[in-house]
């Protein structure tokens, strides 16, 4: 999950900056890495990730 933030930090979507929801509808929406990923799952990443950061 750190390496995908990082890359689309530098396209200007900063994860920290939205909900669980929407980073992983967006990471299933534009992102080849993850297109086949169960969304409900990803949300679960996200939210761990998000909690376990700091800026």
């Amino acid at each position: 999950m750190d390496f995908a933030a990082a890359r689309h930090l530098a396209e200007g979507f900063n994860f920290r900056a939205y909900t669980p929801h929407k980073i992983a509808h967006e990471l299933l929406r534009w992102d080849q890495a993850f297109k086949d990923v169960d969304y409900t799952e990803l949300v679960a990443a996200v939210t761990l990730w998000q909690s376990s950061t700091r800026d």
